[in-house]
């Protein structure tokens, strides 16, 4: 009696581990997500490399932690500033895809008296790119963009030729909720994107789009990647503009890029509150 009723009990206790771990929240399927970026060792160490002339993490100011990045713009300097992270079937990872979209969350500030380029349509600040596994070629791109004439935020969807060459700009990914969000300059604001591509060959892609927690763009009929089978596989932190005549300090921090949504359902993000560096 006395074996049995051990023998009992281990199962009995088996059983509830396995229960417990079965309810565990399932690990990312995708290569490399979750990733977090707060630039907390005081360089660009978490991601994988990129053009920086003027791109540097910085003490001055953080929304998490001690450090952020900044890219100080000099009128009648041309600027190309990235850096990326690849995840996912990135022909640099060969992992498990990202097949039901990414989110991805980061503050964002324009510093007082920033200035967009003169004539510029766009200016970049954060791109999921989806690329071929095969040749690394960029197919699609979705790109968190400022406006320059009105400050709004927009979300712009390019794609790209299987040669390289540039597609099209595709439509139907603006801010269409509310009064258009615009830049806060001199405060950091909270962005957040989520994306999920077509069915091939349909138009039930997924783009939404919230800042400082208000959800200001949502589209549920984005022909996200065509016909073409790419899968976001690489994130890009950028501000290149061609034209020569912006300036001042842009400024990045608190990166999340995941396969759940990061707040939740229920929950609404805040804006991030500077943290001063005496």
């Amino acid at each position: 009696m006395v074996r049995i009723t051990k023998t009992s009990s281990l199962a009995a206790a088996l059983c509830l581990i396995g229960a417990s771990l079965t309810a565990q929240p399932a690990l990312s399927a995708a290569a490399r997500l979750p990733f977090n970026s707060s630039f907390e060792a005081g360089t660009f160490a978490e991601w994988n490399g990129g053009l920086d002339s003027s791109m540097t993490v910085t003490s001055s100011m953080a929304t998490d932690g001690r450090y952020s990045t900044q890219s100080v713009m000099t009128a009648g300097r041309p600027t190309d500033n990235y850096k990326e992270y690849v995840f996912g079937d990135n022909r640099r990872v060969a992992g498990e895809v990202a097949d039901d979209g990414v989110w991805l969350t980061f503050d964002s500030r324009f510093d007082t008296g920033f200035h967009f380029a003169d004539g510029a349509g766009v200016h970049k600040i954060a791109i999921i790119n989806l690329e071929d596994v095969n040749d690394g070629r960029r197919r699609y791109q979705i790109i968190i963009n400022v406006i320059p004439r009105s400050g709004e935020y927009f979300v712009d969807h390019l794609k790209w030729n299987a040669d390289g060459s540039f597609g099209r700009t595709m439509p139907n990914v603006s801010q269409n909720i509310g009064t258009p969000a615009t830049v806060r300059f001199g405060q950091w604001d909270k962005l957040k994107l989520y994306i999920k591509q077509n069915t091939l060959g349909q138009a039930n892609g997924i783009v939404r789009f919230w800042v400082n927690g208000v959800l200001k763009g949502e589209h549920t009929d984005v022909q996200l990647r065509e016909n073409v089978n790419v899968f976001p596989n690489k994130l890009i932190m950028s501000n290149y503009v061609t034209e020569s005549t912006a300036y001042g300090t842009q400024r990045w921090d608190n990166w999340h890029l995941s396969e759940t949504d990061p707040d939740g359902s229920a929950v609404r993000p805040n804006p991030p509150v500077l943290n001063s560096v005496q």
